[in-house]
């Protein structure tokens, strides 16, 4: 058994392993092999050479807490079954972060079928959803503002500034040019779905959704002002002749709840969503901007069992609004695992819950130095591939 990173002449074969272990559609995984798949950034054991298994490492820039990282989106984490059971899994996640270590990256993502499953390499939930359940009739009394227009080429550039503008105040979203969207245009093709922009007295708003028998799925619904989010909710209703119910996943604090006329006809449930993952813990932290004055020294224990250089007792100063960092044989203030820790970086938890997830008593010193290091966000993200 040998693990590596696919030759030119594997793609087929890792395109076989997709098809067994996934239910996507045929143009689907059309396109995403065309257009997505690069084999630079496929993971595959050999197995006397036979590809069984295989994951890939998508790349994109995250903005987390105001700074932009270069990241591994790992994703068509798949073993074919004659080999299952034989801990290859085990074997190409501790490859891959490895990988990503060498590579210098700091942070890594991933959407998992089964949080249990990633949890033992130190991928942790970092991202949530809300998801809306609703009765297409309950969206009749909302009034059209602008006009609907089916999207093209030509406005990839108001996409990109809907975007931006709409999560203007989340945290941990991917960045996005005009040639991310020309590839979500595909995408989105690919799967039957529909892209369209509202204007009123400029391009203010979009939607991507997809069809299915007699339900809506709204993938993105973006918008700049309350009026244009009205409206595409006056749009969607349009479809009450094809469609009777809507399901619309948004940004954890999306506003469309507070404008539905009886919310309690609507089902609004938290879906978790997305996994991340700190890869350099070291220079994660020297890297962050400090804006408190705080001068302080605390030692932390981390455990993290796939990644030598982030396990151990890491002795932390903050002074000048710097941070330095040292590893030895010192006593620890408190102790956490690589997964608390992702939590943290990524704004997804606070310091007191990490205490309590952890069943900890709270240390004073350490809450207040690690609170000036962490604060919980808003966080968002709604890449698939």
């Amino acid at each position: 058994m040998k693990i590596r990173y696919a030759k030119e002449d594997e793609k087929n074969n890792i395109r076989e392993i997709w098809d067994y272990c996934f239910n996507d559609s045929p143009k689907f995984t059309d396109y995403y092999f065309e257009n997505r798949y690069d084999k630079c950034n496929t993971v595959v054991v050999d197995e006397n050479g036979e590809i069984v298994s295989s994951l890939q490492l998508n790349q994109y820039k995250i903005n987390l807490n105001g700074k932009y990282y270069d990241t591994s989106y790992v994703v068509g984490v798949s073993t074919l079954p004659q080999v299952r059971g034989k801990g290859y899994m085990k074997n190409i996640m501790e490859f891959t972060l490895e990988e990503l270590y060498k590579k210098d990256q700091l942070i890594s993502i991933l959407m998992p079928i089964d949080y249990r499953l990633y949890r033992k390499y130190g991928y942790e939930h970092c991202y949530d959803q809300i998801e809306y359940s609703i009765d297409i009739e309950s969206l009749k009394y909302f009034k059209t503002s602008g006009i609907m227009k089916k999207a093209t080429l030509r406005d990839l550039d108001y996409l990109v500034d809907i975007y931006n503008s709409f999560l203007d105040n989340v945290n941990g979203n991917i960045k996005r040019d005009e040639l991310y969207y020309k590839n979500l245009f595909e995408e989105v093709k690919s799967e039957g779905g529909h892209v369209y922009i509202h204007q009123d007295r400029e391009i203010d708003g979009y939607i991507i959704y997809f069809l299915n028998d007699d339900n809506m799925f709204v993938r993105e619904l973006f918008y700049k002002n309350i009026d244009s989010l009205k409206s595409m909710l006056k749009f969607i209703y349009n479809h009450n002749t094809q469609c009777k119910s809507v399901i619309i996943s948004t940004p954890i604090n999306d506003k469309i709840r507070f404008i539905l006329d009886n919310p309690r006809n609507s089902t609004i449930k938290i879906k978790p969503f997305m996994m991340g993952r700190v890869i350099n813990l070291e220079k994660y932290l020297k890297d962050l901007d400090i804006e408190s004055n705080l001068e302080e020294t605390i030692n932390i224990s981390i455990k993290d069992d796939f990644i030598e250089d982030n396990n151990g007792v890491f002795r932390i100063s903050l002074k000048d609004k710097k941070l330095t960092i040292e590893k030895g044989n010192f006593e620890y203030d408190v102790e956490f695992n690589i997964n608390t820790i992702s939590q943290l970086a990524f704004s997804y938890i606070d310091v007191s819950e990490a205490f309590i997830l952890n069943n900890l008593d709270e240390n004073k010193k350490v809450k207040s130095f690690l609170s000036t290091i962490f604060s919980k966000k808003d966080n968002y993200i709604n890449e698939y591939i």
